[in-house]
This record gives C-alpha cells, sequence and structure tokens, in this order.
C-alpha cells in the first residue's frame, strides 16, 4: 500500500503576503528572508485572511505528524509520497526519519523548499519532484479517502495497486481537479477523521491482516 498525502498544507509564504508585517516581524526573529520561511497559521494567522483557501493551508504540523508516525512505524513497508497545496510533488526515501522536534523539522522543510532537496549533498532523503499529481498516479491510479465516499474496511485496502490518496489539510474538501484525477472516493470511517488517525487506522488494519 502506497500512500499520497494530497492537498499538504506544506508551502513557504507566498509572495502576496511576503510583506505583512506579521510575516516579516517573525521571519526576522528567526533571522530568515520572508520568502524562506514556512507558512504557518500559528504565527501568520492575521496575513493569512485573505488567501484563497486559507482554511487548508499554514498546517505543516499535520505533514510532521504523519511522517514521523508513518516511517517510525515496522508494520509500513510502501512508499509516501507528499503533494501539497501548492501543487508540488514530493518524494520521500523510505530511509527518511522525520525530527521528532517540530523546529527542527519545520527548518527542513524551509530547506527542502528553497533548495529542492535535504541534505544538500548525497543522496536526498527528501526530494521535489518536477512531476505532476497527474504523471504520478497515470499507470496505478488513486483512490481517495473522503467521509463522503463508499464505506469501505481498511484492510480491503492493503494489497490495492491504486495509490491511496488522504487530505492532509485542516479543513475544507479535495480541489475538484483531485477528485477529476481520482477513480473512487472511498471511506474508513462513519465519523470524520484527522489525517494521521486515518493513516493510523490503514497501517493497522494491514499489519493485522
Amino acid at each position: 500500500m502506497d500512500i499520497i498525502l494530497i492537498e499538504s498544507s506544506l508551502e513557504l509564504v507566498p509572495e502576496q503576503i511576503r510583506y505583512h508585517p506579521s510575516v516579516v516581524k517573525n521571519a526576522l526573529k528567526v533571522g530568515k528572508d520572508p520568502s524562506k520561511v514556512l507558512l504557518d497559521i500559528s504565527l501568520h494567522y492575521h496575513a493569512m485572511r485573505d488567501l484563497p483557501n486559507r482554511e487548508k493551508r499554514g498546517r505543516p504540523d499535520i505533514v510532521h505528524t504523519v511522517l514521523t508516525m508513518v516511517l517510525t512505524d515496522p508494520e509500513f513497508r510502501g512508499e509516501v509520497l507528499i503533494h501539497t497545496v501548492d501543487s508540488r510533488i514530493i518524494k520521500v526515501s523510505r530511509k527518511m526519519r522525520p525530527p521528532k522536534n517540530y523546529l527542527r523539522f519545520v527548518g527542513l522543510m524551509e530547506q527542502l523548499l528553497v533548495y529542492g532537496r535535504v541534505p544538500l549533498e548525497g543522496d536526498p532523503l527528501m526530494e521535489v519532484s518536477t512531476l505532476t499529481l497527474e504523471e504520478v498516479i497515470r499507470d496505478r491510479g488513486l483512490i481517495l479517502l473522503d467521509e463522503k465516499g463508499q464505506r469501505v474496511n481498511p484492510s480491503s485496502l492493503c494489497n490495492s495497486k491504486e495509490f491511496i490518496g488522504v487530505g492532509a489539510f485542516p479543513h475544507g474538501d479535495f480541489d475538484p481537479e483531485v477528485r477529476k484525477l481520482s477513480g473512487s472516493s472511498l471511506s474508513i470511517s462513519d465519523k470524520t477523521l484527522e489525517t494521521q488517525h486515518v493513516v493510523c487506522r490503514l497501517i493497522s488494519s494491514c499489519a493485522q491482516g
């Protein structure tokens, strides 16, 4: 089972708010250029008020939580890809061990998005790809996990040849363009689950099988 974190809330501060006072102030605090800082709603709330799709942005902690869980779980042997809210594809090596400390993770993601890879030399542990989501899934397809989708047992997805797409944004719905790429929308619970709980249930179900 290979997972794509879809529309992940992981991006640098976008150009339209780069010179907002709160963005500049927080960038100066850490000695960085505002263009090289990760967008974080806890720091940039006021600057983000007029951003398109604001409800889906500024939550890099979601990706941090999922990667920390998945990449340290010996039961998970699949591949993890990240599709960001600004449509980048990030490849993640199975050798990657994300920092458990969130601030260190933020620094690593800033380096990744600025320079396109981490580490800067040697074999990449994470790398920004030139591929689009459509190109990534072209030969295999994509199943979106969606609370509105057809209810299935998570164990039925363990041997799926299609990528399993899990939304990695805090609020809102999948972009219509993403839905067009998906062959089907399925649900593994009658309740709304956070991203890490969806992934945890998938891994647990497959481990029990």
